[in-house]
């Protein structure tokens, strides 16, 4: 018997341990199906980028690990044809709706549109077929949401892989990724794919380096002795509420940047800046910058009249292209100008930045890591502006504490940051966030929930809870 559970225990993914498994079956006991029903669990750890903020979008590198907290989504195959889906914090509330061709959002800032983007990513995906499954679904996450540790990500890809287990659909994980990522845009955000990718590809001790268009991904291994603490803010960052203008506002940005650049460059077909560095072999942040200073100015106005101008199409062609149509186009605050240069340097110079931090990672040169880390932070507040009094804060907290460098991690506008340090100085960051920072607070709340040392964990994966055990 014992060597039974042992090669089960072999046999499962990586990621599931016993921890996770017993978290699996509590989630079940809350489905109620018959006696003889398949039951999945699917997980999907949360991410911290280390670096290469506000790059996905345009098609650049990024630089992130999978994090030992993941999302459990159980499900079984029910019998209305519909999908139900609860929370275990029930500060969630069930939800349940019918699987169809076109599935209608619930309201803006609804946890279950993250349900529901899964759903209808893998309908679009798999449009030739003909009939879909319904399940009853449990939703537990260890990934504190709206804190930039990507928990949204973590919720899309688990349903998705529950819901194409129950409906017996598999795909490979690149492809997965692209379709995940491709869904979260029911959401009304119009991101990139780094989130998705870690969370299906994570590796366990190493971070990966992701590539774009198409997705692309290379492990790199963690050092022994380097320590990834990670503090929340406890400023809230919810990409599907109040910060999803802001997020959408600077890939608006970005993507003019990069159409207005190509042009300047002769270069055809440039819709993101990624595909400027693909089209140029030897090209450096600084001299694209300066081709783009000369080609526009630094602010234009965020009708796109002055923009359309410079790119000499229509106006109204510029506006659908860059904006979008129906629920998820893009409004833009017409009374603030769009920012083109510091937006494209924050990004040209952060993929420098983080094509340097892949080999400086792998080398085990921790000092060198820190001062690209800090740099990129220096340009997420200066260039992109995407950082507040309290991220700012929390990040000096952890350099007096003495970490190597500190960045604010994820997209921004509150949240997370992430400070790299040895393993024997983790105590001390900590302790200098808690009496630097948590300690100032009001009101002052426990701090065990909001800083932990972090580390680089296995990507997503599917099992049958009938066929598993430790």
């Amino acid at each position: 018997m014992v060597q039974a559970k042992k090669e089960a225990a072999m046999n499962l993914p990586d990621g599931w341990d016993a921890d996770e498994l017993a978290r699996a079956r509590r989630l079940a006991d809350q489905i109620r199906v018959g006696a003889d029903a398949r039951i999945f669990a699917a997980r999907a750890p949360g991410r911290v980028n280390l670096i290469g903020e506000h790059t996905d979008y345009s098609g650049l590198p990024v630089l992130p690990v999978a994090i030992d907290r993941s999302t459990i989504v159980i499900a079984a195959a029910n019998q209305t044809g519909e999908i139900e889906v609860a929370n275990a914090d029930s500060a969630w509330p069930s939800r349940r709706f019918a699987i169809e061709r076109q599935i209608p959002p619930y309201d803006s800032g609804d946890w279950a549109n993250y349900v529901k983007a899964a759903i209808q990513g893998v309908i679009d995906r798999f449009a030739a077929r003909g009939k879909w499954r319904g399940a009853s679904m449990v939703v537990g996450s260890r990934v504190p949401p709206a804190s930039g540790l990507s928990s949204s990500s973590a919720l899309t890809v688990s349903t998705a892989l529950a819901f194409m287990a129950i409906n017996q659909i598999e795909l490979e994980p690149i492809d997965t990724a692209t379709m995940v990522a491709r869904s979260e845009r029911y959401v009304g955000t119009h991101g990139g794919a780094m989130d998705q990718t870690v969370s299906i590809l994570g590796r366990r001790d190493h971070a990966l380096f992701i590539e774009f268009d198409p997705i692309r991904a290379r492990a790199v291994k963690m050092p022994a002795n380097a320590a990834l603490v990670v503090a929340d803010s406890r400023e809230i960052a919810d990409k599907s509420g109040t910060v999803r203008a802001e997020y959408n506002r600077r890939v608006v940005e970005c993507s003019l940047a990069a159409r207005i650049l190509g042009r300047a460059l002769k270069l055809d077909g440039v819709t993101v800046l990624g595909d400027v560095v693909r089209a140029l072999p030897e090209w450096n942040a600084a001299e694209l910058v300066e081709k783009l200073a000369a080609a526009s100015p630094a602010r234009l106005g965020a009708d796109l009249k002055e923009a359309a101008s410079i790119l000499r199409v229509t106006q109204s062609a510029l506006d659908a292209e860059l904006l979008g149509h129906g629920s998820t186009r893009i409004a833009l605050d017409l009374n603030r100008p769009l920012e083109i240069l510091k937006r494209a340097r924050h990004v040209l110079s952060e993929t420098e930045r983080v094509i340097g931090a892949a080999d400086v990672l792998a080398a085990g040169r921790l000092d060198e890591m820190g001062t690209l880390m800090d740099a990129s932070h220096q340009s997420l507040a200066g260039d992109f502006e995407c950082s507040t009094k309290r991220l700012d804060a929390i990040v000096e907290c952890a350099r007096r504490g003495g970490a190597l460098g500190a960045r604010l991690t994820g997209a921004g506008f509150g949240g997370s940051i992430v400070a790299l340090c040895e393993v024997a100085g983790a105590d001390a960051v900590i302790e200098s966030i808690d009496r630097g920072y948590y300690a100032k607070l009001d009101p002052v709340a426990p701090v065990e929930n909001s800083r932990a040392v972090l580390h680089a964990g296995a990507g997503a994966s599917v099992i049958d809870l009938a066929h598993v055990s430790l």
